[in-house]
């Protein structure tokens, strides 16, 4: 265990993220196994995946050669038991997405966060390893047609990696569909991950070709470590999501149109949703929407407690730190009602050295209703803070070293948002600025 202390006296506990820990116990003689693929490309290499998997879920090495295996059918692979998968080559889904939508319609494969994956691991001691090569170990989707037509429905995730002592290295993920990986195990350490989901075609801005839902990594296990992002995203770089304790994400780049190193979202329809012991450190957000975002949902029960942003750099974001806890479907309707009063705590929550500057526009070309799904009451320019905080629920949030600028102004103020109202009983002499709407007033 280690612990990081934060201003305010804020104290995040986090388990030992150390590789080691991630070492596996492979057998002293594994057995390694070759997975044969066709040389069509209109042949589904699936059956020839699963039946070695099956053959080699203990104690093995199941290499994937140089070149390009079809993967036109989900596929999962259970109780794998100290295996390490070796992609030397790539996967190629399905370039035709009415056989996609078929698929997914009609899988059994196990659920994954908002979606079905395409491909669902579980076991005990698993590690994917992609190719040092950035040809190889990738996994190809074709989302840029799927974004060009605004298809949003029958998408698949990915991955699910349910995995207790995992390793995902060195994989690339091109043109995904929509989310990517899954994360409910623990014990898992993620590195030198590489996301494209940057139309071809389109700007952040634009609402024709815009990738909907391309979240890099959704998070609810334990004890998991991401360092080494670089990806463009149409959504959360890293989403932290139900159930998360002890998680470590650092030394990332998220481009295009990120929206952000997110907790959440959490207290859906009244759910209790808790998270816990979590830390962002040295990322750099280039075009997000948000830098630093926690969401929960209007009505939600739970908390999220003991999260730290730290050493963040942001170029041209419409928002560096966000946090609303009355979060709601904007495009249908107006915000629901909250009879029970309640909302998804906050505890110990720290943004602590962030600098850079703000863009040209608040929202992106996700933002298709009006008003738009991450619209707040004032918002009409980027704003350096947000917090759309539910009364007396939201108690010890800190920022120290904030120093965000105006669009092309390296010496202006930008302005925040904040509701002294909504505080709880002294937050504001240790909050770390001026809660009011208007200008930043760091105190």
């Amino acid at each position: 265990m280690f612990n990081l202390r934060y201003p305010g006296g804020i104290w995040l506990i986090l388990a030992g993220h150390i590789l080691s820990q991630f070492t596996l116990a492979l057998a002293t003689d594994p057995q390694r196994c070759v997975i044969k693929r066709t040389e069509d490309p209109e042949v589904d290499d699936s059956t020839a995946i699963l039946h070695t998997v099956k053959k080699c879920s203990r104690n093995s090495i199941i290499e994937f050669t140089p070149g390009n295996y079809s993967l036109f059918t989900p596929v999962s692979f259970l109780g794998l038991d100290n295996v390490t998968f070796l992609l030397n080559g790539n996967i190629i889904l399905p370039s035709n997405i009415t056989r996609v939508q078929v698929e997914i319609n009609s899988t059994l494969n196990q659920p994954a966060t908002y979606a079905i994956p395409w491909i669902y691991i579980q076991g005990t001691n698993v590690q994917v390893i992609g190719s040092e090569s950035f040809e190889f170990g990738r996994f190809y989707s074709f989302g840029q047609q799927w974004w060009d037509l605004g298809i949003r429905t029958l998408r698949p995730h990915l991955a699910t990696f349910n995995v207790t002592n995992g390793v995902l290295k060195n994989l690339k993920i091109i043109k995904p569909i929509a989310w990517g990986w899954s994360i409910p195990g623990q014990n898992i350490h993620i590195s030198n991950h590489f996301v494209d989901a940057k139309p071809d075609n389109a700007t952040r801005d634009d609402t024709i070709s815009f990738p909907f839902n391309t979240d890099g990594f959704n998070l609810s296990g334990k004890n998991i470590t991401v360092d080494g992002y670089y990806g463009h995203n149409g959504d959360d770089c890293v989403s932290v999501i139900n159930g998360a304790r002890d998680i470590v994400a650092k030394n990332g780049y998220c481009g295009f149109s990120s929206h952000g190193l997110s907790i959440g979202s959490l207290g859906r329809d009244g759910a209790v949703h808790t998270v816990e012991n979590v830390l962002f450190k040295k990322w750099t957000m280039d075009g997000a929407v948000y830098g630093a975002r926690f969401k929960s949902w209007t009505g939600g029960r739970g908390y999220g407690m003991n999260i730290a942003w730290e050493d963040i750099t942001l170029v041209n974001v419409s928002t560096g730190v966000f946090i609303t806890q009355n979060y709601y479907d904007q495009d249908k309707g107006p915000k629901p009602p909250n009879p029970s009063n309640s909302s998804t705590k906050i505890i110990n929550i720290a943004f602590r050295n962030f600098k850079g500057g703000l863009g040209t526009s608040w929202t992106d070309g996700s933002c298709i209703s009006d008003p738009c799904w991450n619209y707040v009451p004032g918002l009409d320019e980027p704003k350096a803070v947000i917090l759309d905080l539910y009364p007396d629920t939201a108690t010890n949030i800190t920022l120290k070293e904030i120093n965000i600028q105006p669009f092309n102004n390296p010496g202006g103020t930008p302005n925040v948002i904040c509701d002294p109202a909504a505080l709880s009983e002294a937050e504001e002499s240790t909050l770390g600025f001026k809660c009011a709407n208007g200008p930043f007033i760091p105190a």
